[in-house]
């Protein structure tokens, strides 16, 4: 029997108004979308306004420095979990999610391990001891791991990073590190995350060659962390229309994608201007992550500016999250809940790069009599990139089609339910509801 689609339709709620019962997690939630921060020590102190604010916005945390190797680890085979644990049951018992940070990384190692007189085999026997005892402690209560952490330098060559790991092991090591958490917990996504790697550059593309090769090579790799440390001089249309680029040939391998540590810092003091700049940045982040199915976990690292980590890395810098010292809400975090309240509403920007100037200004309809999409605007010279979601954010179809055209609904051979279309390269979409 035919299918006939009927357009819901979608009201734009942008007037910026918070109510109450309204936070990031609650809109969240309903996507779903992960959207969470790291940690700090103030939550294990007991800080009741640090923990309010984490409990009330986020359905997912990740420890900022207490499952590092060094707090773990800190003796070879004797692990300490007690600090890590605290989180990982307020967690539970809150109904959050919780990433796991990191597993392998060159820096912040107990001194046994970063100071060890290793060979190829004894290193790879203490990796997968470490690997092993910390995910086999923590199955099935972490849903996402960073397996390896910034393997690759900023030498601006993308060139692998000169550590005890790829000293001693070589190049592998990422492979083994892989494998062995795969075999400590099956379950867990496995993820490599890195830094100066949302855009197209020599870092990006080595690190897209090399999970390439590990899925080819069958390595049990499941995804990419961005880690998006960014500052208020990134709020370019040019830098976001790269990033989209960027997020698609990664999402392309098969893979999924996290926002992982997501801050925006500038200079200090703060004015109006730079916060709203800044405001800009965390939103077409999130407007990113909602258009890209693949991207489904959207961190940042803290979320007071009271407790940051950037005016100790950058002195002179600072106000770099969405609450401020007095934990009230900034324009960012205003941003972020505007996207979150009306993600299929809420566009993303009018990217400059090169899918806008292939497919033009897309915009799509339904006609009922003919019971075909209609897509009209593009430049009928390219085709247009049509893409159907359902409401998990899974693709489920897809097709090239002429800028100004008419397309059959059974092309899409879908069954019975709502759909999300989307015409790529402009962000049009429309919401639609397939009946017999």
């Amino acid at each position: 029997m035919p299918k006939y689609f009927k357009i819901i339709a979608l009201a734009l709620l942008l007037n910026g108004s918070v109510f109450a019962q309204d936070t990031l997690k609650s809109y969240a939630n309903k996507i779903p979308m992960n959207i969470g921060a790291c940690v700090d020590s103030n939550f294990y102190q007991n800080n009741q306004a640090y923990i309010t604010v984490l409990n009330r916005e986020f359905n997912t945390v990740v420890c900022q420095n207490e499952m590092k190797a060094d707090a773990l680890e800190p003796t070879q085979g004797v692990f300490t979990f007690t600090t890590a644990d605290k989180l990982v049951a307020y967690a539970q018992q809150n109904n959050m999610k919780i990433r796991g940070h990191t597993l392998v990384w060159y820096n912040q190692n107990p001194s046994w391990l970063a100071n060890g007189n290793w060979t190829r085999t004894t290193l790879l026997a203490a990796m997968k001891e470490h690997i092993s005892g910390v995910l086999g402690h923590y199955k099935g209560k972490i849903f996402e791991w960073d397996v390896v952490n910034e393997a690759f330098d900023d030498s601006g060559a993308g060139a692998r990073r000169s550590c005890f790991w790829q000293n001693v092991i070589g190049d592998d090591y990422v492979d083994s590190a892989f494998t062995y958490a795969h075999q400590a917990d099956p379950a867990a996504l496995l993820f490599y995350n890195d830094y100066s790697t949302c855009t197209i550059n020599a870092k990006s593309t080595a690190i897209y060659t090399m999970i390439k090769a590990l899925l080819a090579n069958r390595v049990p790799i499941n995804g990419i962390g961005f880690q998006s440390h960014q500052q208020v001089s990134d709020s370019s249309a040019s830098l976001y229309a790269n990033m989209k680029v960027n997020f698609d040939r990664f999402a392309a391998l098969g893979i999924k994608l996290s926002i992982t540590e997501l801050d925006v810092r500038m200079l200090l003091p703060s004015t109006q201007t730079q916060l709203n700049a800044q405001a800009y940045v965390y939103k077409v982040f999130m407007q990113l992550a909602l258009a890209e199915p693949s991207c489904r976990t959207f961190m940042m690292w803290g979320f007071t500016d009271k407790y940051s980590w950037i005016p100790s890395t950058f002195p002179g810098q600072g106000a770099a999250l969405i609450y401020d010292e007095n934990y009230q809400p900034k324009p960012a975090y205003t941003a972020l809940f505007d996207v979150l309240k009306t993600p299929l509403a809420v566009a993303p920007p009018p990217f400059a790069g090169p899918s806008v100037a292939a497919h033009g200004a897309a915009r799509l309809s339904f006609d009922n009599l003919s019971n075909s999409v209609v897509v009209r605007g593009g430049k009928t010279a390219h085709p247009v990139h049509l893409e159907m979601f359902d409401l998990r954010g899974s693709k489920i179809a897809e097709a090239y089609v002429p800028g100004d055209c008419r397309v059959p609904v059974s092309s899409f051979g879908v069954a019975q339910g709502t759909y999300i279309l989307r015409a790529e390269g402009n962000g049009a979409m429309m919401r639609m509801h397939t009946t017999k």
